[in-house]
């Protein structure tokens, strides 16, 4: 009898143990499923998230190359202008003649400059408006995960 009862003992550990591991397995397996989704899931996020800051950064960058090249063209103009007037000064035939080119030139730049402070204050308002939109266009899109 104690041979038989410890053959009935052991199946019924063998059964326990064979219960305890498919249980384990399985809680393993269901754990690995979900950590594997929520990689899968973070990953995504994740490269949504850059592409939209990278959309972020690409309209700060184009807002900046519009603006300074704005600032070049007006720089040119201001050159253009200044050498147009120096020029005019040296072909002048009296001092007076002079004194009025060189007046008329600092009215005109003073104009011109004001005309291009305009636009680029126009420009800089419109640029900084769009950039922020696109920032928040992107704050949303991530927020509801709308990639």
């Amino acid at each position: 009898m104690h041979g038989r009862a410890a053959g009935q003992a052991r199946k019924q550990m063998d059964w326990m143990d064979a219960s305890v591991l498919e249980g384990a397995q399985s809680l393993a397996q269901e754990s690995f499923g979900r950590a594997e989704a929520y990689y899968r899931w973070s990953a995504a996020v994740s490269q949504a998230g850059t592409r939209l800051w990278v959309d972020v950064a690409e309209a700060a960058w184009g807002s900046v190359k519009l603006l300074n090249d704005k600032i070049v063209r007006s720089v040119a103009l201001n050159g253009e202008a200044a050498l147009d007037a120096a020029e005019a000064c040296a072909r002048a035939d009296s001092l007076c003649a002079i004194i009025m080119l060189q007046g008329d030139f600092v009215w005109r730049l003073l104009a011109q400059t004001c005309e291009q402070t305009k636009e680029f204050v126009d420009l800089s308002g419109r640029a900084s408006q769009h950039l922020l939109e696109t920032i928040e266009d992107a704050a949303v899109r991530l927020m509801r995960m709308d990639f």
